[in-house]
């Protein structure tokens, strides 16, 4: 009889596993039975585990659960707030939960960091000195529009109110392990600052710029002199403005860029980069708990911005959100109470978890498109425009209501334009992209002539004919109105294309009371992105109220506003299609029940 002892040593120390490690374990042939195999076990402090029949070399081999990898995403940085970044890396406990992040970190191990693409942030200053942007800091790429100097330090007070710039900032260029804060989107890019304000303007050109530049420009008066020169400053060197703020959001205002800033959009464009043009990224506003319309934001509505609605970390549309026809594409932000915020730099070289808004959400999207133009650098302004349109992602943004498709085959909604903007994707399509031609323009005169009166409680629709129109494909459209009413926020306006596809230029807002109407205000619309422009148009002016107070007190809906709840409320299919045809069928059994003739905004 053969017996076969495998003796296996108590290891008193810690192993660690290579590609090719042996085990503390092996197999010995003993003479004499399975007696002599126990005692002899027993005297060398072994354990016998019995007889085998077959024997082979036991090495460690490499295996993972099936659940989400834990790879090095979550250790590639030593940074303490890396954990809590989200929205720059996959943070999820398993494969069936949503992926909600940018990407970023795919767009990282290709090689793209944003190195040697320039950013700017407009805003109230930056804490250049700060351990996680000093490295990263370009004073020569820096300027300071309130004391009219080159450094855009911030003003500290009391109350820290100056923080904005150096938060955002943060977001686009935190240095990368140097065990401070977080991690910027372009984490490789050099940052400046610059301080927007008034004593007086004085224009300064850096002679070289790294990635990211600021500008101090919030702390005092802000006037069209002191934008426009902000915007305008060293278009030639700075890819990237990044702006997180606007006019009021209070419901009521509406204002935009003046001619000077007007000129200044256009002119960075046009001359921008080379001739390819500077990107301005623009917060599209957080006036949605007081009913506000970023389409009443002429920055955030202009053709030569690209503007950013935020997205909660469930991938919900936050309470403080916009909706409106101008917003490009969505980045992620803060939301309801138990939603993680975003993590960045602060002031007195501090950090934070705290940062919130439609502010947070576009210096995400500055980064990402420094990572998209160090891909591809001859991209211009409007090739930017358009890989947003064509890659920004649906799906983790999908169980909101109010997704349509047009009439090329994109998907868009008011509340976050083509969707959540996706840094490998959009990475991916730059590197082998084909810039658009050059800019063409279509301008149409209503049909009928004007002016023209609209009633209370009424609705005005105009007709445009463009079957001349030599465009290809749309991009922008813009629609320009002269209008008075006597309670301007009692109005809504939409836009019919040729192909039927409905796209709201304007929500009513119930705090505008104001008799002034609209001024020679430009609506902007992106919705009909790709279609064809040819054929009939028409705009649908109207002011109808939500809804009658009866003599009890209760609310009487008006067979519109009905069939909007019941459009709205459509079930939340796996399939975008699904709920679209649903949709579809019920304004359709809605109009015939209800209505009797086609009334329906949508929604």
């Amino acid at each position: 009889m053969r017996a076969t002892l495998q003796l296996l040593v108590a290891a008193t120390h810690l192993l660690v596993a290579t590609r090719a490690h042996y085990l503390n374990a092996w197999a010995v042939r003993i003479r004499g039975g399975r007696q002599v195999a126990d005692q002899l076990a027993y005297e060398l402090g072994y354990a016998n585990v019995g007889p085998v029949v077959w024997a082979e070399q036991q090495m460690v081999r490499p295996r993972e659960k099936r659940g989400l990898a834990q790879d090095w995403e979550t250790l590639r940085f030593n940074d303490p707030l890396w954990s809590h970044q989200w929205y720059i890396h996959d943070t999820r406990s398993s494969p069936e939960l949503p992926e909600l992040d940018h990407r970023v970190t795919k767009v990282w191990d290709m090689g793209f960091t944003g190195r040697g693409i320039v950013v700017t942030v407009m805003d109230d200053g930056l804490e250049w000195n700060h351990t996680d942007l000093t490295q990263n800091y370009a004073p020569e790429a820096s300027y300071d529009f309130n004391d009219d100097d080159r450094d855009p330090f911030p003003r500290y007070d009391p109350q820290d109110l100056n923080n904005h710039g150096t938060r955002c900032a943060g977001e686009i260029a935190m240095t990368a392990n140097n065990r401070n804060c977080g991690v910027g989107v372009a984490y490789e890019a050099r940052i400046g600052g610059a301080h927007i304000g008034i004593t007086r303007v004085t224009s300064y050109v850096a002679s070289s710029l790294a990635n990211v530049t600021g500008i101090r420009m919030l702390d005092g008066d802000v006037v069209d002199a002191v934008e426009s020169t902000s915007l305008a400053f060293n278009v030639e060197a700075i890819d990237v403005f990044s702006a997180s703020w606007g006019p009021s959001d209070d419901g009521r205002t509406v204002d935009g860029p003046k001619r000077l800033a007007s000129e200044a959009l256009e002119r960075g464009v046009t001359r921008g980069r080379g001739g390819r043009g500077s990107v301005y990224v623009w917060a599209s506003g957080n006036g949605g708990a007081k009913g506000d319309n970023c389409n009443c934001d002429g920055y955030a509505g202009s053709p030569y911005t690209l503007s950013v609605s935020g997205a909660s970390q469930r991938g919900r549309f936050p309470y403080y959100g916009e909706k409106c026809a101008s917003t490009m594409a969505a980045a992620y932000s803060s939301g309801a109470y138990t939603d993680q915020k975003v993590s960045t730099s602060d002031l007195h070289d501090s950090c934070t978890t705290q940062h919130t808004g439609t502010s947070a959400s576009a210096p995400l999207a500055a980064g990402i498109v420094a990572l998209v133009l160090q891909a591809n650098p001859d991209l211009g302004w409007r090739d930017v425009q358009h890989l947003v349109a064509w890659t920004s992602d649906f799906a983790p943004l999908s169980s909101n209501r109010g997704w349509k498709r047009n009439a090329a085959g994109l998907l868009y909604n008011s509340r976050f334009g083509f969707g959540l903007m996706d840094a490998h994707a959009m990475v991916q399509a730059a590197l082998n992209w084909t810039n658009v031609g050059r800019r063409e323009q279509c301008r149409l005169e209503p049909s009928a002539l004007l002016p023209r009166r609209l009633a209370s409680h009424q609705q005005l629709q105009l007709a445009f004919d463009a079957s001349l129109c030599p465009l290809a494909a749309l991009e922008h459209v813009q629609v320009h109105l002269d209008l008075q009413y006597s309670q301007r926020g009692a109005l809504d306006a939409y836009l019919r294309s040729p192909a039927g596809t409905e796209s709201v230029l304007l929500y009513r807002r119930a705090k505008d009371t104001t008799g002034q109407g609209f001024r020679n205000w430009t609506f902007l619309t992106v919705h009909l992105w790709g279609e064809d422009p040819r054929g009939l148009w028409v705009l649908v002016i109207r002011d109808k109220p939500a809804y009658q107070v009866m003599n009890d007190g209760r609310r009487r809906y008006d067979d519109e506003q009905l069939a909007h709840d019941v459009i709205d409320t459509v079930p939340e299919y796996e399939e975008e299609e699904e709920a679209h045809r649903a949709a579809v069928i019920q304004r359709s059994r809605l109009q015939q029940v209800l209505l009797g003739e086609n009334l329906i905004a949508p929604n």
